[in-house]
């Protein structure tokens, strides 16, 4: 009696490990998938918006597939917090073109107003996959593009006499 009892043990055990050990190998699995799909938006966002960049000042055609792949991929595997944010990002995207394309982006002004509206969405996507996929607390507040300050007109260098 005891023999037996010890092997329905000993395989109750090695079925419990099998089921825990599947569950935790699917939860790598689908976080692995999040990551890839966030790296995937945030990679074409600045495609994006340096395509956007050059529809204003060139007219160029801006090619959404890769962008739409991305936020297919993301809708498969992303959480709804992260969702909402890649969401919010293609939204703004729309309507910067759609700004481009009325021709309300006129200067360089107007477009870095745009630029800093499609980075400050970025920024929040980025917020949310580090809080929701990636478990990190604490947002940034950086941009994630860094940029020098324009020199102000009543600077502008000089040139030295020789």
């Amino acid at each position: 009696m005891s023999s037996a009892g010890g092997a329905t043990a000993t395989l109750l055990g090695v079925v419990t490990g099998a089921v825990l050990s599947t569950r935790a190998q699917r939860r790598h699995w689908a976080r692995d998938r999040q990551v890839e799909a966030c790296q995937a938006i945030i990679a074409e966002s600045t495609k994006c918006q340096l395509a956007l960049r050059r529809k204003w000042r060139h007219g160029e055609a801006v090619d959404w597939t890769a962008w739409n792949e991305a936020l297919a991929l993301m809708w498969l595997v992303g959480s709804r917090k992260v969702i909402r944010a890649a969401y919010r990002m293609d939204e703004v995207f729309w309507l910067q073109r759609a700004r481009i394309d009325r021709g309300e982006i006129t200067d360089e002004a107007s477009w870095e107003q745009a630029r800093d509206e499609m980075e400050s969405t970025r920024l929040r996507f980025i917020n949310a996959t580090r809080n929701d996929v990636l478990q990190k607390r604490g947002a940034l507040t950086e941009k994630p593009v860094a940029r020098p300050p324009l020199p102000s007109p009543r600077h502008q260098p000089t040139e030295a006499v020789s």
